[in-house]
């Protein structure tokens, strides 16, 4: 455990795309919360989700994820219908130390750490044909898709949010959110202006996009020299000519 503890903080300091990230799983009766990378997911805290809301045709449901234990344990929560799924996850602060050791502690607790961040993670998913897909919910770091999801055939194009604001020059990647890919070999695309990226799916099938974006000075300079933020958007293509 210390080891999968140690690992997170050094990604979320050196390679902010290659971090763990937070993302969601429609199941037939559901929801799962999936955390990690996609194919080694981790057993997410419960305690750091701070909110999951299903965006139904209807309205907005608040839902209760609860830890499934047993062989393959999983943080699930129940729902039926289409919805448009988001979940916020604050994972904590996190201090590099002098002799290269990591603690998920503020700067405050621990003044002689030589870097030091506050990590929280969005999560989106999209769930049924008539599911709101592109109403945007508002997550400090949001990925919007501009088409219809389910219909892409091999890209699509999709805004990047920050504060509710385009973001400029950020890299989105793609994955199935099952499988490993090498840098070498990941979807990505850049951000304009107006936060539009035009991202490859390489697929027919599940997709996760993923984002990341990292201010300085922190919000709570006391506390974190910087804040790292990360979205996920999770959707299934069905149309057989994706590429």
């Amino acid at each position: 455990m210390r080891r999968t503890v140690i690992l997170t903080a050094l990604l979320a300091f050196t390679a902010p795309a290659a971090a763990h990230d937070l993302w969601l799983d429609p199941a037939g009766n559901g929801v799962q919360i999936l955390y990690g990378h996609p194919h080694e997911p981790e057993l997410p805290s419960a305690g750091k989700l701070m909110s999951l809301t299903a965006y139904e045709p209807s309205g907005a449901v608040a839902l209760n994820a609860k830890l499934q234990t047993g062989a393959m344990p999983a943080l699930k929560a129940a729902h039926q219908g289409d919805a448009l799924f988001a979940a916020a996850y604050d994972n904590g602060y996190w201090v590099r130390l002098s002799d290269g050791g990591y603690r998920n502690a503020s700067k405050r607790m621990l003044p002689q750490a030589d870097k030091s961040l506050w990590s929280v993670k969005f999560a989106k998913a999209v769930s049924g044909p008539t599911a709101p897909w592109d109403k945007i919910v508002g997550q400090p770091l949001e990925i919007v898709p501009l088409e219809e999801p389910a219909a892409a055939s091999g890209q699509i194009r999709v805004r990047v949010l920050f504060e509710g604001r385009p973001l400029d020059g950020a890299s989105v990647v793609a994955t199935d959110g099952v499988n490993f890919k090498s840098e070498a070999d990941q979807a990505r695309a850049t951000t304009d202006a107006d936060g539009v990226a035009v991202v490859s799916l390489r697929s027919a099938g599940p997709q996760v996009l993923g984002v990341a974006h990292r201010v300085s000075p922190s919000q709570t300079p006391a506390l974190a020299d910087a804040d790292s933020y990360g979205a996920t958007l999770a959707f299934t293509v069905t149309d057989p000519k994706s590429n």
